[in-house]
């Protein structure tokens, strides 16, 4: 029996990030962050679950860890201006300066103290739409989230690396786009493509 995606209910799903010294972590965390540790596992210490309101964060602890460059969370907040300034006071790392996004965004990137890159953003009041066009674009690793892109069209764009998560997509076209590594919600949608490209030759190759 095949179970459909529509009847299951999914529960939360929280981000993670490594760490060389849990401890240090964790103590950035709550005293620059305001989380509480809700769970901890291991003698030493290896993993803590964080909670901040509707924010949740899970740590582990990596002693070779090395940090991506890409972002690995996206925090929505109500008050990103407020926020920004705690941290940029604490001496954080700010990644990509706070900035007005033409997604309908107010952004940051900063990094904790293992380099772990958290986009924050706050939904601005009275944002104009999402661009409908995006035209000679280079768009390599751009990550959207909680965003809509609904009618947009890409074209001549570098979609190389980019990474879209809870976006709304409907009747967007893609035309003359690099798409190598693109993901949508954890698909890879330029391996998608080759298999449907590779399904459509077998069967011309069928025919006759």
């Amino acid at each position: 029996m095949t179970s459909s995606i529509s009847n299951i209910t999914f529960g939360r799903l929280a981000a993670s990030a490594f760490t060389r010294d849990i401890q240090k972590a964790y103590a950035f965390y709550r005293e620059v962050l305001g989380f509480t540790k809700t769970f901890e596992n291991g003698d030493p210490v290896g993993f803590m679950i964080l909670e901040k309101d509707d924010a949740e964060l899970h740590l582990s602890l990596v002693k070779t860890h090395t940090p991506s460059t890409s972002n690995v969370a996206s925090l929505l907040v109500d008050n990103v201006d407020a926020l920004h300034e705690v941290l940029v006071a604490a001496g954080t790392r700010i990644i990509k300066s706070l900035a007005n996004k033409d997604y309908g965004l107010r952004a940051f990137v900063f990094a904790d103290l293992d380099g772990n890159r958290i986009d924050v953003g706050q939904p601005m009041k009275g944002a104009a739409p999402e661009p409908r066009r995006f035209d000679n674009r280079n768009l390599t690793e751009a990550a959207f989230t909680h965003c809509r892109l609904a009618g947009a069209a890409f074209d001549h764009v570098d979609l190389s690396g980019a990474r879209l998560t809870n976006v709304n997509l409907s009747g967007v076209s893609i035309d003359t786009a690099k798409i190598d590594g693109l993901t949508i919600s954890g698909l890879d949608i330029h391996a998608l493509v080759r298999a449907e490209l590779a399904r459509r030759r077998g069967g011309e190759t069928g025919k006759g």
